[in-house]
């Protein structure tokens, strides 16, 4: 039985500031205002983070838009609660001006998932788990505790996969058992994060990789966008509210064959369902947020770059 994951948990941009992408988020954007215990600015842990929601519930929107900065690391800090290895994250992904530090994964049975790459003889390193500073379990693909200094894109196909153990990340208002029904919205309002794109340079290489280490198969096979000039694979979880990670080849002369050749495979965009797309074009309008029109018109796109974030956000009918 082909491997199961429960929700895509975040969908992420790397900034410089987190505190500016926030107010990038809610000015610019149209995001909710974020409560305190959505981010982790206190200095000294190597990164500071926002978890940003387009919709407050995260049983309407699970997954969630992710701001993460890097910081100096105090030696006084536990290090079972730094990243150390962050900025070879960050270094892994090259000048590419779009990076993540993880595509974070749910998993119920991540024991099973990490016997499964060890059967394999895959590259992974599992975070110590046996304390109070990590009580859950959460594993690095193409990582190794014996050398957290280099990527190999061996295991994942170049995805930077994290995966996290389910059951640590739920919440009464995130369960994915019980999603709530999605509620009656204004015009122009956002409803969830519907997807995070990633280019890849051999899609049917990436994806032998995922079925042969992970047992992990897209929800279809792939099939050519010939708008978009690219060959596409989608992968959904169990959460039918989850944002689904498209993975796409450039097949053809456009703008992901150009952001391949220049900065190589990664981050693209990210996808977010509205309420009336008509209506949030008006509300980006009355932001003074630029955008792009894409799809005959049934997408919006809004490059944050200029302010800060760098990020290519989209808006379509949900």
């Amino acid at each position: 039985m082909a491997r199961e994951f429960d929700f895509l948990i975040n969908a992420e941009v790397i900034v410089d500031d987190v505190s500016v992408a926030e107010r990038v988020f809610v000015d610019a954007l149209g995001f909710p205002e974020p409560r305190p215990a959505w981010s982790g600015k206190e200095p000294g842990y190597g990164f500071t983070f926002l978890f940003a929601r387009v919709h407050p519930s995260l049983k309407v929107s699970p997954t969630r838009i992710e701001a993460m900065a890097l910081a100096p690391v105090d030696p006084a800090v536990d290090p079972r609660r730094t990243l150390p290895f962050l900025p070879n994250i960050f270094a892994a992904q090259g000048n590419r001006p779009w990076k993540t530090h993880a595509n974070e994964l749910s998993c119920s049975d991540i024991d099973a998932v990490h016997a499964r790459l060890m059967q394999r003889g895959c590259t992974v390193y599992e975070m110590p788990r046996d304390s109070d500073a990590v009580p859950f379990a959460r594993l690095w693909l193409g990582w190794s505790g014996d050398d957290l200094k280099t990527y190999s894109s061996d295991t994942d196909g170049g995805l930077f996969l994290e995966i996290c153990e389910t059951n640590a990340l739920l919440t009464s208002e995130q369960d994915f058992r019980n999603p709530a029904p999605v509620p009656d919205l204004a015009p122009g309002a956002m409803v969830r994060v519907l997807r995070r794109s990633w280019i890849v340079p051999d899609l049917r290489e990436t994806l032998s990789l995922l079925d042969h280490n992970l047992d992990w198969q897209p929800a279809a096979e792939p099939a050519l966008d010939a708008d978009r000039g690219v060959l596409r694979a989608v992968f959904r979880f169990v959460h039918p509210y989850s944002a689904e990670l498209e993975l796409v080849q450039p097949v053809a002369a456009g703008e992901i064959r150009e952001s391949l050749d220049t900065w190589g495979p990664g981050s693209w965009a990210i996808r977010i369902g509205v309420n009336d797309l008509a209506a949030k074009t008006d509300d980006l309008r009355r932001r003074g947020t630029e955008f792009e029109t894409l799809g005959n018109g049934a997408v919006v796109r809004v490059d944050t770059g200029a302010r800060g974030v760098p990020g290519l956000f989209e808006f379509s009918t949900v």
